[in-house]
């Protein structure tokens, strides 16, 4: 008889195989990655803008840049924000634009056959907007009452305060427009950001689904043939490997009865030879209900409501980040726990289950990630921010197989260090002055 209190054993895992894209080059140097896949009658679109992000706005200008990108479907000399909405709907998607630290996104979905007339749409909102004054106005509300909103959460605000803790003046630390330029920005702006940041030369287009290459790369050809140039502007130099302030910040937060802490420091990039050793280590400790973290921190003293530990990426560097959030009283408890985790990390042997169960999980994460179209195009996506060999997440499953419990260990030893993080802690006076007393 099945005993039903016992799960079943692990499958072995499978052989990952992803099939690699062609790669093109357009004659305006548009790199372009074709990967055909038959599973379902779409297609997904994928264009990286470098140099045109966050990173990339004038000292005065903060925030520039995310409603460049914002409002690239506002309007074209041919078309309404409701025609470019309207019109990628009938073909069964969408069109949708967003600006990151460094890079600007354009993602769009259709229906299969309607691959040529989405890439003339997706043409005319990249190469032609017209920032229309009352869309301008809008965004501009929206985005000014999306701050105010933004300033009441706890999250955001340690958010806030965090990267100016981890980058100081590095334009990394930008998180939020500023309210003074958003207010000042007019169309003249918006449009001189475009012409100058918006080039195809060193950006990649990603093409993934059920089209021949031949076909589609034509298409594209046609329709972005008047795209030209490059953007001029240099690099952005990588931020310090090391906090421009350590130790614990407050932002007060008057009868607050709770605290939301972020704990951390800058760590290696996602090309760094022991970024994955890292990330196993940061999984175990603090990722889902089984890490290390939740176990002791929430389960076992019931010092936090939630609490967790990950590294973010940026281009140019990583960021290891541990949250929690807890009542005012336990502020001290929670943050003395989780470095104490932190501590067991680095100095005692990590055991192989834990290290498989922390395998387990990020392999099963890839996994999913790659059964949509969408998924699939997203982990390129990364390839290509990144600078990550194309065939890395083929070959993803088995590097982290072959990760012994030292090299995690070893990893986490050399970046996660209490002593060089920066502590935000967003709350009332008292949680800071208990931690200081």
């Amino acid at each position: 008889m099945i005993d039903r209190s016992v799960p079943p054993p692990d499958l072995p895992t499978r052989p990952s195989v992803l099939p690699l894209p062609e790669e093109a080059t357009l004659p305006n140097g548009l790199r372009v990655l074709l990967l055909p896949d038959t599973r379902a009658p779409m297609v997904e679109f994928r264009l990286i803008v470098p140099s045109a992000g966050r990173a990339y706005d004038a000292p005065e200008w903060v925030g520039l840049s995310g409603a460049v990108a914002r409002l690239l479907t506002a309007g074209t000399p041919t078309r309404t924000s409701f025609e470019i909405a309207d019109e990628a709907d009938r073909y069964g998607g969408y069109i949708s634009v967003s600006a990151n630290t460094e890079t600007v996104i354009l993602s769009a979905r259709c229906l299969a056959p309607s691959l040529e007339p989405m890439t003339r749409l997706i043409s005319d909102v990249l190469l032609h907007p017209t920032y229309p004054a009352d869309e301008v106005e809008i965004d501009r509300a929206n985005t000014l009452q999306r701050l105010r909103l933004q300033r009441s959460q706890p999250e955001f605000l340690a958010e806030e305060r965090f990267r100016l803790a981890l980058f100081g003046a590095h334009p990394y630390c930008r998180l939020a427009p500023d309210e003074r330029a958003i207010q000042r920005w007019q169309r003249e702006q918006l449009a001189a950001f475009h012409a100058t940041r918006y080039r195809p030369q060193g950006a990649t287009l990603i093409v993934v689904g059920a089209f021949e290459p031949e076909t589609a790369l034509q298409a594209l050809q046609d329709a972005l043939s008047a795209w030209q140039g490059e953007a001029t502007s240099q690099p952005i130099a990588p931020p310090p490997m090391h906090c421009a302030e350590r130790g614990v910040m407050l932002v007060e937060r008057p009868n607050s009865v709770q605290s939301q802490i972020m704990l951390g420091a800058p760590c290696p990039p996602r090309t760094a030879p022991d970024r994955l050793a890292l990330l196993t280590a940061v999984s175990l400790l603090g990722v889902g209900a089984s890490s290390r973290l939740f176990l002791t921190v929430r389960e076992q003293y019931g010092y936090a409501y939630s609490v967790g530990a990950h590294i973010d990426y940026y281009l140019r560097t990583g960021v290891f980040t541990a949250e929690a959030q807890t009542a005012t009283e336990n502020t001290q408890d929670a943050i003395r726990q989780i470095c104490a985790e932190i501590e067991r990390l680095t100095h005692e042997p990590i055991p192989a289950n834990e290290l498989d169960d922390a395998k387990t999980y990020l392999i099963g994460r890839h996994t999913i990630a790659r059964v949509t179209l969408g998924g699939l195009t997203d982990l390129y996506k990364q390839a290509i921010l990144y600078d990550l060999p194309l065939d890395y997440w083929s070959r993803y499953p088995e590097m982290l197989l072959e990760l012994t419990a030292q090299e995690a260990q070893t990893a986490a030893a050399r970046y996660l260090q209490p002593e060089r993080f920066a502590t935000v802690i967003v709350g009332e006076r008292t949680a800071v002055q208990e931690i200081q007393q």
